[in-house]
């Protein structure tokens, strides 16, 4: 059995959601991280990200219960072609872990000889490592401890600043729990769209969704769909339901 899938699935809680990504693409969010580095220090920042991960359906039941029972699944060749890239995972205690916070205390000195490429940069790097394991906080649900994020295969998609209007890409995680919806306002209009043979999979949690999938589908007004390229898509469409009771 593969340990990993020929596809990228980005997983969500609602069917209206999940409607959402289909009809205007993906909007990019800011996306609050925990990273420990070392026995003391704590980077606590949000960065505009979609996450994605490549875990088989057959063992995608813990990550349901997470991240929710819906799901768009990509082809790989659209993450690629979107420089979507795995996470770094790390242990807090790591030579790597040591290096990136290293990094990040260089690019905060007032006398650093960093350019502001080079302090973005760093950042980029620092918005795609993830501990290996820790807290996992989910709202309104008891917070799992010693949870390995390691098992979750998350890929994300890190926009360029272009793509987010030249808004800042990281914000303190104390302002930003502020003022989430300002900050998430200001790149409301960014979307990374994707074509019809992207498409791998549509999950809906239960299966009498699906007809109603089916006619968001049929309603849409996809560019250059023939009647076979329908068919194939309507044919992705699967349930968390079926998943679990037949995989």
């Amino acid at each position: 059995m593969a340990i990993s899938t020929n596809s990228i699935i980005h997983y969500t809680k609602s069917f209206e959601i999940l409607s959402s990504i289909l009809k205007e693409g993906f909007k990019i969010k800011y996306c609050a991280e925990i990273l420990k580095l070392g026995k003391t220090r704590t980077s606590k920042a949000a960065h505009p990200m979609i996450s994605f991960c490549d875990i088989p359906l057959s063992n995608s039941s813990q990550h349901f219960d997470a991240y929710g029972k819906y799901g768009l699944g990509l082809t790989k060749e659209w993450a690629v072609r979107n420089g979507i890239n795995p996470v770094l995972y790390i242990d807090k205690n790591s030579l790597i872990a040591k290096s990136i916070s290293s990094m990040l205390l260089e690019r905060r000195k007032t006398d650093s000889n960093l350019t502001s490429n080079q302090k973005r940069e760093i950042l980029q790097i620092k918005s795609y490592a993830k501990n290996y394991n820790g807290t996992l906080v989910r709202n309104g649900k008891p917070d799992i401890k010693n949870y390995v994020f390691y098992n979750e295969r998350e890929w994300r998609l890190i926009p360029p600043s272009d793509k987010i209007n030249n808004k800042t890409f990281s914000v303190n995680l104390n302002i930003y729990h502020k003022n989430k919806e300002k900050y998430n306002n200001e790149i409301d209009d960014c979307r990374y769209a994707f074509d019809i043979e992207d498409i791998s999979y549509i999950i809906v949690e239960k299966t009498e969704e699906i007809p109603k999938m089916v006619k968001i589908l049929r309603d849409l007004h996809y560019s250059n769909v023939t009647g076979n390229k329908l068919d194939i898509l309507l044919s992705k469409i699967c349930s968390t339901e079926q998943i679990l009771s037949d995989y």
